[in-house]
């Protein structure tokens, strides 16, 4: 968890990065007419923060100097006018910025996740939900922030700057110069403050991302925690890691606290460079009051701009960081052959594996010259020990993995020659661990599919013995399940499962250690439910309860990746081989009682 997890999270990224800025603004091109908008109105409004303390100069020379009340007013109601236009620009800039974000978000959000449903199985194998999990949320959220409050409030920032700088040079060069003159000190305070806080933010992310993925171990494993009385060393080292954290707050809350006192120090030192020379030069009669006025509040405007272009670097390196993981997913290979090629619309279902080899890395061989053939509407299963190579089998099947060696064959067919997405309308797979959605009992059977109706399911489910427990359920088939299904019991969703592979109508059913952990009454039920599936379909059943596979036509056994033994229950038992080992093992748990209800 240590190590290669948290590396991504640990990279704070660049200030800029025009590669990954290029890619970013694809999602905003078809807002384009919105962010152009969106500029305009923060440069308007930025302009017309520069009239305002003009003005101010003005009703002191004019109208308070002058006495001239006129002007006093004229002034005035000019002067709350541009305060009303800045209001309506501010208000309608943020809220086109904060719906472009948005909509930015939605759609970059949206796209990488179809990437992520279209990403052959191997990748997840090596990648952390939690990770996937983190860019689908965090990091798009971040780059969504860099519309919304970076890219073009930098481009207002830099333009009041500038603009503010002219302004006060053009005004009066000499006091504008001097007071230019205190910007060093700001740009060095903001760039020794900026690079501590960039560190100490990087250093609170990578903390609070060992403790989310510590919560959520600790959460998905709490029944062992509990069974073992873990629970007071768990949470030492929870502590352990919140106390990491809390540190890593402090410090980043401590640069933060000085550095806006620090920003304040240097603008009242602007102030008090403008009020002694400034306050010179209208004692001298070359500088009028007004003028100074407006010097001191263009001066309170100068600091605003330049504080928070320093707070935007940490928004900048921050999304630069997320682009850069985004983007490493979405680049990605997504799974090849999902729909080039044929669509098996009519199958018979026979299957043949010839000579076929295969490994999930460049290690060893998972299976070795693996062949045999299943006949149309065949039901054979498949035994051996822990690793024989039993699910891999089914696996390569329904062309979750290819073969790197031989080739498997359906109604005389290379399965390389069909569109995955279509081969696997064709071919069902219940696994032991059966994953239940956090919806309706209705859509769990029929996976959100509108084509199937709902008297069909309600159909299945009776068929397959399901409809007894679900009319049971307040709602029936409404009622909305917990997440895995943690308000049903083992063979409850064991059932749904069934109904779930029936309602897709396969040529082929596997079933994948489908009443390995259920007790022998719900078996009973079970079996039944099993006998309709197989009906009329070709049928793979792995199993290690060997009393539960007696009826196959067939039964093939693997070892260490190698088919060793096939033939009937009674063939293999003759042959007192590996399966005869297999089946002595068992004897006392599965024929012992068989032969007592016999």
């Amino acid at each position: 968890m240590k190590g290669a997890f948290f590396q991504d999270d640990e990279i704070l990224g660049s200030f800029y990065d025009a590669r990954l800025i290029g890619r970013v603004f694809r999602f905003i091109r078809p807002y384009a007419g919105l962010a152009v908008g969106a500029v305009i109105l923060v440069l308007g409004g930025m302009g017309l923060f520069l009239v305002n303390p003009y003005l101010l100069g003005k009703v002191v020379d004019i109208g308070i100097k002058g006495r001239d009340t006129d002007a006093i007013i004229r002034y005035g109601i000019i002067y709350g006018v541009i305060e009303c236009l800045i209001f309506v620009t501010a208000y309608t800039q943020n809220y086109l910025l904060q719906y472009i974000g948005q909509k930015v978000m939605y759609d970059l959000r949206s796209e990488f996740f179809s990437h992520l449903q279209r990403l052959p199985i191997p990748f997840f194998d090596r990648n952390p939900v939690g990770r996937l999990v983190s860019r689908t949320t965090n990091d798009i959220a971040t780059l969504a922030e860099l519309f919304s409050s970076g890219i073009v409030m930098v481009i207002g920032d830099l333009f009041l700057i500038v603009g503010i700088a002219v302004t006060l040079v053009a005004l009066q060069p000499r006091l504008g110069l001097a007071t230019l003159a205190t910007v060093p000190l700001l740009v060095a305070a903001a760039y020794f403050f900026q690079s501590r806080i960039r560190a100490t933010f990087r250093d609170v992310r990578v903390r609070i991302a060992r403790i989310t993925a510590a919560l959520s171990e600790n959460i998905s494993g709490i029944k062992v925690i509990q069974i073992f009385n873990r629970e007071e060393s768990r949470a030492a080292k929870f502590d352990v890691l919140n106390a990491q954290h809390r540190e890593s707050q402090v410090e980043s809350v401590f640069y933060h606290s000085l550095f806006m006192p620090v920003i304040t120090i240097i603008n009242a030192l602007c102030i008090v460079v403008i009020i002694l020379l400034g306050g010179q030069m209208v004692s001298a009669g070359t500088l009028t009051l007004g003028l100074l006025v407006s010097f001191l509040a263009y001066a309170q405007h100068f600091f605003h701009p330049i504080r928070n272009l320093s707070e935007k670097v940490t928004i900048f390196q921050s999304a630069m960081a997320s682009a850069e993981r985004v983007f490493k997913l979405m680049d990605e290979p997504e799974e090849a052959g999902l729909e080039e090629g044929a669509n098996p619309d009519a199958i018979k279902g026979e299957i043949r594996f010839e000579n076929v080899h295969f490994s999930y890395n460049s290690g060893a061989e998972v299976l070795h010259d693996i062949s045999f053939t299943v006949s149309p509407g065949q039901s054979v299963a498949l035994v051996g020990h822990t690793g024989a190579g039993k699910t891999t089998i089914t696996a390569l099947l329904n062309r979750m993995y290819d073969v790197q060696g031989g080739r498997i064959l359906l109604d005389g067919k290379d399965l390389r020659e069909f569109a995955k997405s279509g081969l696997r309308k064709r071919i069902a797979v219940i696994h032991q661990d059966v994953f239940i959605f956090g919806d309706t009992v209705l859509d769990n059977i029929r996976l959100w599919n509108p084509e199937v109706h709902p008297d069909r399911v309600r159909q299945i489910a009776s068929d397959i013995g399901a409809d007894g427990f679900i009319q049971a359920l307040p709602k029936k088939y409404d009622s909305e399940l917990y997440e895995r299904g943690a308000n049903l019991s083992t063979g409850q969703r064991q059932l749904l499962s069934f109904a779930r592979a029936l309602c897709a109508d396969p040529n082929i059913l596997v079933l994948d250690e489908a009443t390995s952990s259920i007790d022998s009454e719900t078996e009973k039920l079970i079996q039944e439910a099993i006998k309709t599936l197989t009906r009329g379909r070709t049928s793979l059943i792995i199993a290690h309860r060997l009393s539960t596979i007696r009826h196959c036509d067939r039964i093939l056994v693997l070892h260490k990746g190698s088919l060793v033994e096939s033939g009937t229950h009674e063939e293999l038992l003759a042959q007192r081989g590996y399966y005869y080992k297999l089946y002595e093992l068992q004897f006392h748990d599965d024929e012992q009682p068989a032969t007592s209800q016999n």
